[in-house]
């Protein structure tokens, strides 16, 4: 099982807390929030050193970009951009979310997705991007355009994309987690890794919240043993970091597949 970690929780100057987790964990960013300029001194230093190397995934635009607002037209754009990186880095995956907030005709807007997925994807492979669509939306905020059918039949649409679990996402809406793992077996290349109490998306770490881990990492071994596990956490103390990550190795399995 191999594991990363996002930056999310090391945003702005805290970035340099990353510096010290040991190469054997990968690291996930968000490009969004800087420029080529800025990723080139933020991740080059973390990359290797002689013997070891890492490698990187990035999360595409979530905040300047919405893919259910049909004024948007800068989605396209933005997209290019963060391909023309990931290809540059040579990043595993680009993760692309669905939506965020939208109003209107429920079914046009899932139309309009549907369109501007294809047109993303199809972007994409001209870079040689891998993307790997997520499940978002959350039921207590009226975000959840797309439910758990609907989501598990992107990828019938979809057949180039790949899946990321986002296990919070999950928990708020009510899906049974270990069943989605099931469901998307060999498609899921990448889980967003993190807990809550099933009300809100708060980024806490595994254990604090009420999914159930046990049966998630049973089903991930069972189903999809080679799926990133990406620690997406709002908030850690960089000095437990390494050590929250090689107790969660020590109970849930450090094997490299």
């Amino acid at each position: 099982m191999q594991w990363a970690v996002s930056d999310l929780a090391f945003a702005g100057f805290n970035k340099k807390y990353l510096s010290g987790l040991p190469l054997s964990y990968n690291i996930e960013f968000f490009y969004e929030f800087g420029t080529d300029h800025y990723w080139d001194a933020v991740l080059l230093p973390l990359a290797q050193n002689n013997r070891e190397k890492r490698t990187f995934s990035m999360h595409g635009p979530c905040v300047a970009v919405n893919l259910a607002d049909s004024n948007d037209s800068y989605y396209l754009q933005a997209y290019e951009k963060t391909f023309a990186y990931a290809q540059k880095i040579k990043a595993e995956f680009v993760v692309v979310h669905t939506n965020e907030a939208y109003h209107g005709d429920v079914a046009a807007v899932k139309t309009l997705v549907h369109k501007r997925l294809g047109q993303i994807i199809s972007l994409a492979q001209s870079y040689g991007v891998q993307v790997v669509i997520e499940n978002v939306g959350l039921r207590t905020c009226g975000s959840l355009l797309f439910d758990f059918e609907e989501y598990i039949s992107l990828f019938d649409r979809y057949p180039q994309a790949m899946a990321l679990l986002d296990t919070g996402h999950a928990n708020v809406n009510q899906w049974n987690i270990p069943e989605v793992v099931r469901r998307l077996n060999k498609k899921l290349l990448a889980v967003h890794v993190h807990d809550n109490d099933g009300s809100g998306d708060s980024h806490q770490t595994v254990g604090l919240g009420t999914i159930k881990w046990d049966p998630y990492f049973t089903a991930i071994r069972d189903w999809a043993p080679n799926a990133l596990q990406v620690l997406e956490y709002a908030h850690i103390e960089p000095g437990v970091l390494t050590e929250h990550l090689q107790k969660l190795e020590s109970r849930y399995g450090a094997m490299r597949y």
